[in-house]
C-alpha cells in the first residue's frame, strides 16, 4: 500500500484556488476531470452524516496522486468554494513532517479537520455530518427550503507541475428538514439505437455509423416532491432530471438532454481526419468511452459508462453487444 502524502501537502493542496485545465469543448474528455459528486443522503437533515463520492475520468497514462475534500456551510464560502483562516497556512508553512511525532501528526490533522477538511482520495473516504445548527437562524418556512453547503473537491494526477493540471469542483449540498427530501437519480443501462444494454458494456460499431444513445432510469429517479410556495402553499412537483454528455472521441450533436427526451446522437470520429488512423475498411479497432451524468433539479446525482468499440466495415453491420 502507498503511504500517504505528506500531511502539510494535502492542506497546501486542498486550500490554494488553483485553476483546472479549459477544455474548448466541455464534453470532450482529453485530460483529468471530476464529472460528477454524489452526496449520500442527497438532502440530509441536520446532524446527519453524509459520505460523498466522485466520478474521475483518467486518460489512458494518467494517475490520481489524490484529492483532498473541503466541506462548509455557506456562510464559510465564497465563488471559488470553501475558505479557509489563512493564519492556518502561516502556522503550517514553517513545520517540518518529517520532525513531527504520532501526537503531533494527529493533531496536524486534527487541525485540518477543524479547517473543512473531510475527506483524501484514495487514503481517507470523504464523509461529513451536516452542522447540526445548519438550519438554527431560519424560521419554520424557511427550514423546509433549508441552506446550500458547498463541498470543494481539489483533483492532484501524479506528476503534476503546474496549477493547470489541477482539477476542482464544487458541489452544493441542501440540507433541509422538507417532508419528502431528494434522493439520488439511478442510472440502470443504456438504449444503443433502441436495443438496451448494462451499464459498463462494450457495443461494437462500424466507424463511421452514428449511434442514438440514451440512459435509462430507474422508477424511483422520477420522484413527486413537495415544494412550499412563499405563501405558505404546498405545491406538488414532478422531478425533472438532464443529462450531460462526455466522450472521449467522436462528437454529439449535442451534449445534453432534458427528461423524458434524454437521448443524443454521437458520431465516431473519421479515421482519415484524425493523425494515425487508417481508412474505414483497415483491420484497426479502437474503444472509445461513453459518459452520462445525470443531475435533479435539487441536487441529486448519478451516472454511467458504455464503451463503444470501432470496428472496420468488414465488422457487424449494426451495433451489438461485444461477447
Amino acid at each position: 500500500m502507498r503511504a500517504p502524502p505528506p500531511l502539510l501537502a494535502l492542506c497546501c493542496l486542498g486550500l490554494t484556488g488553483c485553476g483546472g485545465n479549459q477544455l474548448a469543448q466541455a464534453w470532450q474528455l482529453d485530460r483529468l476531470r471530476i464529472l460528477g459528486v454524489r452526496a449520500e443522503p442527497a438532502e440530509p437533515r441536520p446532524g446527519e452524516q453524509v459520505t460523498f463520492e466522485a466520478l474521475y475520468y483518467l486518460p489512458d497514462g494518467t494517475t490520481l496522486s489524490l484529492a483532498t475534500w473541503f466541506a462548509c456551510l455557506p456562510d464559510a464560502a465564497d465563488s471559488f468554494g470553501c475558505t479557509v483562516d489563512p493564519t492556518i497556512m502561516d502556522e503550517l508553512s514553517g513545520i517540518d513532517i518529517e520532525s513531527l511525532s504520532p501526537e503531533e501528526l494527529s493533531a496536524l490533522y486534527a487541525r485540518l479537520v477543524e479547517a473543512g477538511l473531510v475527506g483524501v482520495d484514495p487514503w481517507f473516504a470523504p464523509t461529513w455530518t451536516a452542522p447540526a445548527d445548519a438550519l438554527d437562524d431560519l424560521d419554520e418556512q424557511a427550514r423546509l427550503e433549508g441552506v446550500s453547503a458547498v463541498v470543494t473537491i481539489t483533483a492532484i494526477p501524479e506528476g503534476s507541475t503546474s496549477d493547470s493540471d489541477v482539477e476542482i469542483a464544487l458541489k452544493r449540498l441542501p440540507i433541509s428538514e422538507a417532508s419528502t427530501p431528494n434522493h439520488n437519480p439511478e442510472v440502470t443501462g443504456f438504449l444503443v439505437d433502441e436495443r438496451a444494454v448494462a451499464l459498463g458494456a462494450t457495443v461494437e460499431v462500424l466507424w463511421g455509423q452514428p449511434l442514438h444513445v440514451e440512459p435509462l432510469l430507474s422508477t424511483d429517479s422520477i420522484e413527486t416532491y413537495l415544494y412550499r410556495t412563499e405563501d405558505g402553499t404546498d405545491e406538488e412537483r414532478l422531478e425533472e432530471p438532464y443529462a450531460t454528455w462526455y466522450t472521449e472521441a467522436g462528437e454529439f450533436d449535442q451534449p445534453y438532454g432534458l427528461y423524458p427526451t434524454m437521448d443524443v446522437e454521437w458520431t465516431p470520429p473519421a479515421p482519415t481526419a484524425e493523425a494515425g488512423f487508417p481508412p474505414y475498411d483497415s483491420e484497426q479497432e479502437r474503444e472509445v468511452d461513453v459518459v452520462v451524468v445525470v443531475r435533479d433539479r435539487r441536487g441529486g446525482m448519478a451516472w454511467g459508462q458504455l464503451t463503444l468499440r470501432l470496428v472496420p466495415a468488414t465488422g457487424p453491420s449494426l451495433a451489438r453487444v461485444a461477447d
